[in-house]
């Protein structure tokens, strides 16, 4: 049987794509990975985890980052039918995630190192958040 491609399994296959890409950086982040293979950027992927600006709050960002498309699939799994809150909830969870990827983005050019997974996450957001809007 295929998956139907329709804005709800497309918005969850983008999110389970970008919470295993966070997921990755996260473990790495604890040391529960000893490397992160990033593809194209070399060891820009580690230098970009290690930043400083990388632990908000002392959190790993991998697991901030993780964490928010968790949700994101979390509240796409309730009815959009439900209400209006629901609706609202997946703009609101696909905009965070967003506007986090924007500021992740801004903070790897100031560092001059660029992390494959962060980037990737920040070009699937568009698409996300467009998703989300069209439930």
């Amino acid at each position: 049987m295929w998956m139907r491609f329709t804005d709800r399994n497309i918005l969850l296959a983008i999110s389970a794509l970008s919470a295993a890409a966070m997921l990755y950086v996260g473990a790495y982040q604890v040391r529960a990975v000893a490397h992160l293979k990033c593809p194209v950027f070399g060891h820009g992927c580690e230098a970009v985890a290690d930043a400083p600006f990388a632990r908000p709050f002392g959190i790993p960002d991998g697991f901030i980052g993780a964490g928010l498309y968790v949700l994101l699939i979390g509240v796409t799994l309730l009815n959009p039918q439900e209400g209006a809150w629901v609706k609202y909830s997946i703009r609101g969870v696909a905009m965070l995630a967003g506007v986090a990827n924007i500021l992740g983005v801004i903070d790897m050019s100031r560092l001059g190192a660029y992390c494959f997974y962060c980037l990737l996450t920040t070009a699937l957001t568009p698409f996300l958040v467009w998703k989300a809007f069209l439930l």
